[in-house]
């Protein structure tokens, strides 16, 4: 028995080791990709990216933003959330805004009510549903009027993100958050077929293009930042533009491969106590 433990104590070590040094160089790796040229210019974005509670850089990309855009009302909706525990909005939670999350999984009620139950009800109000085009705007206007200003909205529900987020009406945010399908490169249109009863299978068939996006949210907002990872765009509402953005707004020069092994150089391991 003892050698056994001895045995399985060397195998665990080994492996957290492993783990360990596969960190340090994808976050060597990571310094090497801010060094490239696209990366140089004085006002980018992406560089500023980090992670609080996000799954990987977005909450310093979305802090860098209203930075320089400046915070309105402080208040988010975000769209898919799952536990809250990695989402894009945790943060800004943690540091005073206040909010809607939209979960369609009812298996994560019990563990937003325990992790959050400081804010609930307070600054942070829970919808359980399942979000399509048709209730979208209802299920929005349940808990906001059209009247009030939204600083950021952020969705990420798989095959349903790009229907869904075409089609909200009944407000128009600052700043939109949205997860694109990096597969299809910069400059094509491609959209995953739409069905209501679908839900994301865990391949590479959801969302939308990038370009898809720049189209449907190019009268109103611009492209400014996709994260290094290349899994989420950042627009940012016309009449906020300023001159702290790069004057480049194409999605051919914001686009970031699938670079989804880097999420390693942003991984921390904690819980949430309150």
């Amino acid at each position: 028995m003892i050698f056994f433990l001895k045995k399985l104590i060397y195998i665990i070590s080994k492996y957290l080791g492993l783990i360990k040094i596969e960190s340090i160089l994808t976050k060597i790796a990571l310094i090497e990709f801010y060094k490239k040229d696209k990366f140089s210019h004085k006002k980018d974005i992406v560089k500023k990216g980090y992670k609080v509670f996000s799954q990987q850089d977005e909450d310093g990309i979305i802090e860098e933003i209203f930075y320089r855009i400046g915070e309105k009302t402080k208040k988010f909706i975000e769209i898919g959330v799952e536990s809250g525990i990695e989402s894009n909005t945790t943060y800004l939670l943690y540091k005073g805004w206040s909010g809607l999350w939209i979960e369609g999984n009812i298996k994560f009620k019990k563990l937003i009510e325990k992790n959050f139950k400081k804010f609930l009800n307070k600054k942070l109000f829970v919808n359980y549903k399942k979000v399509n085009p048709k209730n979208i705007n209802e299920i929005i206007l349940s808990n906001f009027n059209k009247k009030e200003e939204i600083d950021l909205l952020s969705i990420d529900i798989g095959t349903h993100t790009y229907h869904t987020l075409k089609e909200i009406r009944c407000i128009n945010p600052r700043v939109i958050v949205a997860e694109y399908n990096a597969k299809y490169g910069p400059s094509i249109e491609w959209v995953s077929e739409y069905d209501i009863n679908s839900a994301w299978d865990g391949s590479d068939y959801y969302s939308a293009s990038l370009k898809s996006f720049v189209k449907i949210l190019g009268n109103k907002y611009k492209l400014v930042c996709c994260n290094i990872t290349g899994a989420n765009a950042f627009f940012i509402r016309n009449d906020l533009l300023n001159n702290k953005f790069i004057n480049n707004f194409s999605p051919e020069f914001h686009f970031n491969h699938e670079n989804y092994w880097l999420q390693l150089a942003f991984k921390k391991n904690y819980s949430i106590k309150i």
